[in-house]
């Protein structure tokens, strides 16, 4: 069996139809309350109480392209020193996430625990074969750094093993912050919310974007994948 061969059979064989059960398989180990009522996933309290990552905070690319990394094994990883604007090695010891401070400065705190949680489903289905590496790389961490832009779907015939590792992570992730066991329930409590609100009575405010923004605001995930998780569900036209 080649370097590839071997590698391509760490890939964890996944539909996307399947993505909602991996995020609640998670739940239902770490986090099950999250799957019986509505709330904000403590995703960066599961990722480092009960992965036991470590959670460290560097720039990982100069234009914001890199949010995440997640090292596998110790050795040294590149990072990117906005002070001196250049590239550099640190040591970092496996389990560790290295999460773009920027991530929240410039984007938002939504987008922050969704890297967390796409971190987190790295370590958890992927690290098999991100370890197999080990015995290809000497003298580096094993680490894989998650670029911003996900790969076109219109493309899967010419993905390599990374972009269908990124493509789960990436469907999963929001899974995890929004299960569908819960989002429902939550949609409906901001709807009914939003009948006694008065800016939105009075039309100051439209109803469907104070939905939105409260929906967000209640799982603590970005305006932009509060939209998309609805849509997927059926419940965002």
């Amino acid at each position: 069996m080649t370097k590839e061969q071997y590698l391509s059979s760490l890939v964890p064989r996944m539909y996307k139809s399947q993505f909602d059960d991996k995020a609640s398989e998670i739940l239902s180990k770490f986090c099950p309350e999250a799957l019986e009522r509505p709330m904000a996933v403590p995703i960066e309290q599961i990722a480092t109480e009960k992965l036991h990552l470590k959670i460290i905070e560097y720039s990982l690319s100069e234009d914001l392209s890199i949010l995440g990394q997640m090292c596998f094994t110790d050795g040294l990883v590149e990072i990117y020193d906005p002070q001196e604007d250049e590239y550099r090695e640190i040591q970092v010891e496996a389990q560790t996430m290295i999460i773009d401070p920027d991530t929240y400065l410039k984007r938002n705190h939504g987008s922050k625990r969704n890297t967390i949680s796409h971190e987190c489903v790295h370590w958890i289905f992927h690290r098999n074969y991100f370890l197999a590496l080990e015995a290809f790389e000497k003298d580096r961490a094993i680490a894989y750094k998650c670029p911003i832009n996900p790969k076109d779907e219109n493309y899967k015939d010419v993905w390599d093993d990374i972009d269908w590792l990124e493509w789960q992570a990436n469907g999963i992730a929001p899974r995890i912050l929004m299960p569908q066991e819960t989002v429902e329930e939550a949609f409906q409590m901001i709807i009914e919310r939003s009948k006694k609100n008065p800016f939105v009575s009075a039309g100051f405010i439209s109803k469907s974007k104070w939905i939105l923004e409260q929906f967000a605001g209640f799982y603590q995930v970005s305006q932009t994948s509060a939209a998309i998780r609805l849509t997927e569900l059926g419940l965002l036209s």
